[in-house]
């Protein structure tokens, strides 16, 4: 008996052993799906008790996913179940482990020689430099200097660099590193060129992982504190336990959040103008930042999505399969650079998560820092504005004219008094007291000035009278703020039926760090509860959702934590009070998703806010048919307002052999009463909203779909609904043909608005894909062809001084009157002229249009005949190579279309851009009488803010080719072009110029990397209009290119320039004409060296230089060193 009992507790303490290996290996995560295949582990899976829950934690269907349990890989939807928990055992060590009869580290491998070799002499090669020994090194980096006779000197530098690789057994090192102090782009706000640099570096180990530089700092595990931030600092993370897990970092932020709203345009595809905080147009929107809604659901960027952004100019556009209708509600969130004060960040986390128990707590602080301010300098008299502000906007106004010293890239006012009235006017008296202002715009008639004009270095305002105008003299001062967030979440697991959790958070949010007025405002705390339970599990599982949230008046978060259209939803005007929010929810699912879900919910707010909603969500298929409900019922009341809010949507779908049909309900009736008054109020709604379709084929591969939709609106109007508009929309939507030869899909939407009160509005979205290869790629054509409505800006720019060199205009006084006019600017043709950006403005000036858009590529390719013989063969030596575009953009004038691209009429033309050019070849890259001839033709039509201009250029153009006697090569290029700008209001700018041109070249080949040219080359051109100018250009010059064995390369020309002009040198015209050269005589010469000093490291020496008759000799040098990895 006793041996019994022995035995009996040696099992029992192996069981419990082995029960304690099990708990090891048992993991259970929570994963945000981005993409379809997730690594689970990083060892082999058990195959029992594997188990996927979605957000509701109800296991998905197997049929649903599909997992390598050795690869440890599970491939699932990421679009259908967005977040899911997986729980599973991971294969126990004694399992993954590799048994071997000899210990692998003591057999010796057998070699054919295991003698060692000695050497009597030396023949040792220099050794290679290695900075990065045992790491994947790829990019570069450069420092440089430039200087010259007609600039000071520039440095510049430049590094793109990229590392991976093992700092050790168990360190990965992750490194890239992109910095320039160049300007990326011709055309940009004036921001700090750091916003386009990135830094990342990142090691990691399976305890730990520390990032640093550009971070992406981000939050989804809280309810309270949901947010993304981009910054610039540190971050670390590490796994103490396997239940314990604490993170910290620190960084400089990049920018700051806002949300911006507004009511889509019917049939304007955009752009939108996207505003800042304090309604700033000139923002620059940190990439990648932003997330969009229509109507609530959020949207894909991407020009085959939804839309596109230009972060640049702060603008968004939606693309042509995304219609934009007049009842659609566009919410954008996004982040964008803000360099009022350095701003910094911490955040701070621990999570700990048991088997049962989990808690965590985190720490989010940002702050301003009021000693630093950066795009603003504070007086003690603006800091004292602040402070006694306190947390009032409109009371943050001070005086923006200070005394400022004459400087022609400036635009200065001097002080008049007249008629007891002092205001600023314009001056450009150098011998004036002159101050510098800024103006800003304070609302119609509430300001004393007026925009008077705009030149290229600003704007000049005009005053017009006390209350006549938009603009006053003062600044907007933005006081530093400080925004905190402490959290507290926790979660017990009481049994596998019964789920608590609980979070709390509390915030310290101050709008201005300068004032203690309001301070006793700052702290806000908030608080929920939540309770869920299985209530049924067999063939239908039922789960309850019980919860409350209770967040106190001055409770503000880092960024919204509500759903986007949560005050539309409740019918609330304003928030700004205690909330209590009761929810519950009861969902019932079975394995083949179906469900069904009711769900109470109970809003007040101690401004008198009460609302009941109730909620009735189903899904079910039968047979082959899908039925869906979604409806709800709101009863609000407030001290002003008493209403309900009635949303009912309804679906069936039926799918048949090879097809599907189905019909779409949407009904909403939102009824706001003034209490006192029982009269509607003009926010009450109501619509109607009927579709039916049909499709035939698959979905994800050739299918056509053809639907009608219906939609009437109706508002108040003397206190009844009466409809005020129906849509009637008929769309297609199809992928016809998709194999390897041809791909062609159509979409099209046709929408008719009948309005009531205004006239009525028509709607065309189209676009057509047509890709087509035939006779065995012998003819390749692509085709895209589009139609929508849109508007185009009246863009406006100002130019802006830089350091020689790092612009790309220059200013030329062609009226002597040293001020800097548009029509005065030039693109620089010599990069010691270049010292001007040209930066656009914010659009805030559209003109609405229809867009017609064509492109067409076209390949003839007779290679393939090159093994024929007669006529074929000798076809076979040609190739031919075609593209155009155009872009059509006309004024919309009433309901008219555009639907032809082609269709170039003047009188509401605002927009073009066609391009056409197609090149023939005769034996192409071979230099045996070789010929290219191409014809070209461009025309560019563009909208200023105070002008149009359009250009057009047609060229004919042929180059012949020929290598004879081994080491000559002819060449010969014979042109004739004409190119003609047309400007709205500058025209000394105009011009019609004839070109004819030929220039024959004659090289020396020694080898490939050894060659010597001669070349001749006369143009003539003829100005057609105004002043008949007229140019005879002959051009003479040599040139030498080496490169040695040791990939060094020596390059060098010298060019004679005789010029015989005739007409006015000092115009637009003539610059266009002389490409920037002087009448007469004129030499240029340029020498480049590029040595390589080591197999990482290169030296670059550079030098150009130029003269004319009547100016001196121009010297520009640089010196680069360059270190490639």
């Amino acid at each position: 008996m006793f041996k019994k009992k022995i035995s009996l507790l040696f099992i029992c303490i192996g069981l419990s052993c082995l029960a304690q290996e099990v708990d090891t290996d048992f993991r259970k995560k929570y994963l945000e799906i981005k993409q379809d295949t997730i690594q689970l582990d990083s060892v082999p899976l058990n195959s029992q008790s594997f188990k996927v829950l979605n957000a509701k934690k109800i296991a998905i269907p197997k049929s649903d996913y599909s997992i390598d349990f050795y690869k440890a890989i599970l491939i699932i939807n990421s679009k259908k179940y967005r977040e899911i928990y997986v729980e599973f055992f991971r294969l126990p060590d004694f399992v993954r482990k590799i048994y071997s009869p000899f210990d692998e580290k003591l057999i010796i491998r057998q070699n054919t020689n295991e003698g060692k070799l000695y050497s009597l002499t030396t023949n040792k090669k220099n050794t290679d430099i290695n900075l990065f020994e045992g790491l994947e090194t790829r990019g570069f980096i450069t420092r440089g200097l430039t200087s010259g006779n007609n600039q000071n000197a520039v440095t510049n530098s430049a590094l793109d660099l990229e590392i991976s690789g093992k700092l050790s057994k168990n360190v990965t090192l992750k490194a890239n590193i992109f910095d320039t102090n160049i300007p990326i782009q011709e055309n940009g706000y004036s921001q700090n060129l750091t916003d386009f640099d990135r830094v990342f570096i990142e090691m990691f180990t399976k305890k730990w992982r520390v990032k640093a530089g550009d971070l992406s700092l981000k939050n989804s595990e809280t309810f309270f504190s949901p947010f993304v931030k981009q910054a610039a600092g540190l971050k670390v993370e590490a796994k103490v336990t396997d239940d314990l897990t604490v993170a910290a970092s620190g960084a400089v932020v990049r920018g700051t959040f806002n949300t911006f709203n507004f009511t889509g345009i019917e049939g304007n595809q955009g752009p939108y103008k996207i505003l800042g905080a304090n309604n700033e147009a000139a923002i620059l929107i940190i990439e990648g930042s932003e997330k969009v809604y229509a109507n609530g659901t959020l949207l894909k960027q991407g020009e085959n999505e939804d839309y596109t952004i230009n972060y640049n100019l702060g603008e968004i556009t939606f693309t042509t399969t995304f219609p934009i209708t007049n009842d659609m509600r566009i919410w954008i969130d996004f982040q964008y650079a803000e360099r009022n004060y350095t701003r910094f960040i911490t955040y701070e986390k621990a999570e700990y998560e048991g088997e049962k128990f989990s808690l965590a707590g985190y720490f989010y602080s940002e702050n301003d820092s009021k000693n630093q301010p950066l795009q603003q300098s504070l007086t003690n008299d603006q800091k004292e504005i602040l402070a006694n502000a306190g947390n009032n906007i409109d009371a943050m106004f001070a005086e923006s004219a200070f005394l400022d010293t004459f400087d022609e890239n400036k635009v200065l006012y001097r002080k008049v008094t007249n008629n007891n009235e002092n205001y600023f006017e314009y001056s450009t008296n150098e011998n004036d007291e002159l101050f510098s202002v800024i103006f800003t715009n304070v609302g119609h008639n509430n300001g004393n000035y007026i925009l008077d004009n705009t030149i290229a270095i600003g704007n000049i305002y005009l005053y017009v009278g006390i209350n006549q105008g938009d603009y006053n003299p003062v600044v907007r001062l933005i006081a530093p703020s400080k925004s905190q967030m402490f959290i507290v979440k926790s979660a017990l697991n009481t049994s596998k039926k019964t789920t608590l959790n609980a979070e709390v958070a509390l915030s310290n949010n101050d709008q201005n760090l300068f004032s203690n007025l309001g301070d006793n405002e700052n702290i806000g705390l908030a608080a929920k509860v939540n309770w869920q339970q299985i209530l049924i599990d067999k063939k239908w599982k039922m789960i309850s959702n019980i919860s409350h949230e209770y967040a106190q008046e001055n409770f503000n978060t880092i960024q919204r934590y509500e759903p986007v259209e949560f005050n539309r939803d409740w019918n609330i005007l304003t928030n700004d009070a205690t909330k209590n929010y009761f929810k519950s929810e009861f969902n019932l699912t079975n394995l083949k998703a179906d469900y069904i879900s009711y769900s109470f919910n109970n809003l007040n707010y101690d401004n008198g806010f009460k609302g009941s909603k109730h909620r009735l969500k189903s899904q079910i298929k039968s047979n082959n048919t899908t039925f869906f409900v979604d409806g709800s019922y709101l009863s609000n009341s407030s001290p002003i307002e008493d209403n309900f809010f009635l949303r009912a949507r309804a679906k069936a779908e039926r799918s048949l052999k090879k097809s599907w049909l189905g019909s779409f309900i949407n009904i909403e009736t939102n009824s706001r009463k003034e209490t006192n008054t029982n009269q509607f109020r003009n926010t009450s709604h109501r619509f109607k909203e009927y579709e039916a379709y049909y499709g035939i084929g698959d979905s994800t591969k050739i299918f056509a779909k053809i639907g009608i939709n219906y939609r009437n609106n109706d508002s108040i109007k003397s206190n009844v609904f009466a409809e005020i508009n129906n849509r009637k929309t008929l769309y297609i939507n199809s992928k016809l043909v998709k194999n390897k030869n041809t791909n062609l899909s159509i979409y099209a939407n046709y929408r008719l608005t009948e309005n009531n009160f205004t006239d009525d509005e028509k709607t065309l979205n189209s676009r057509i894909i047509f890709n087509q290869k035939l006779f065995k790629n012998f003819v390749n054509m692509s085709t895209i062809y589009e139609t929508s409505s849109g508007n185009v800006a009246r863009q406006d720019y100002i130019y802006v001084q830089t350091e020689p060199g790092l612009g790309f205009y220059t200013w030329i006084d062609y009226n002597n009157d040293g001020i800097k006019d548009f029509n005065e600017f030039e693109i620089a043709q010599f990069q010691d002229q270049a010292n001007y950006l040209r930066l656009p403005k914010p659009n805030l000036r559209f003109i609405a249009t229809q867009r017609a858009k064509w492109k067409q590529n076209l390949t003839l390719n007779f290679s393939s005949w090159r093994s024929q013989f007669g006529f074929k063969k000798v076809l076979s030596k040609f190739y031919n190579q075609s593209f155009l575009t155009v872009e059509n953009e006309q004024e919309r004038i009433g309901n008219s279309f555009q639907l032809n691209p082609f269709d170039f009429d003047e009188n509401s033309l605002v927009g073009l851009n066609l391009n056409f050019r197609n090149s023939l070849y005769f034996n192409k890259d071979l230099q045996q009488n070789s010929f290219t001839f191409t014809y070209g033709s461009s025309k560019l039509k563009q909208q200023f803010f105070i002008w149009s201009q359009e250009n057009s250029i047609r060229i004919h153009q042929l180059d012949y080719a020929h290598k004879f006697s081994t080491f000559w090569l002819i060449e010969i290029l014979n042109k004739v072009s004409k190119n003609t700008l047309d400007t709205e209001n500058f025209m000394d700018r105009n011009y019609s110029i004839n070109s004819y041109e030929i220039a024959p070249k004659l090289s020396f080949l020694y080898n490939k990397n050894h060659r010597f040219s001669a070349f001749y080359q006369y143009k003539n051109k003829e100005n057609q209009i105004q002043n008949l100018e007229t140019l005879a250009q002959q051009k003479f010059g040599v040139e030498y290119f080496l490169i040695d064995k040791k990939q060094n390369q020596i390059s060098a020309n010298v060019n004679v320039f005789l010029n015989d002009f005739s007409g006015n040198t000092n115009s637009p015209v003539a610059y266009q004409m002389l490409e920037g050269l002087q009448a007469g005589k004129n030499y240029t010469w340029n020498l480049l060296l590029n040595k390589k000093l080591n197999t990482f490291l290169n030296l670059n020496l550079s030098y150009f230089g130029r003269k004319s008759e009547n100016s001196k000799a121009i010297h520009t040098g640089s010196v680069q060193l360059r270190a490639i990895f």
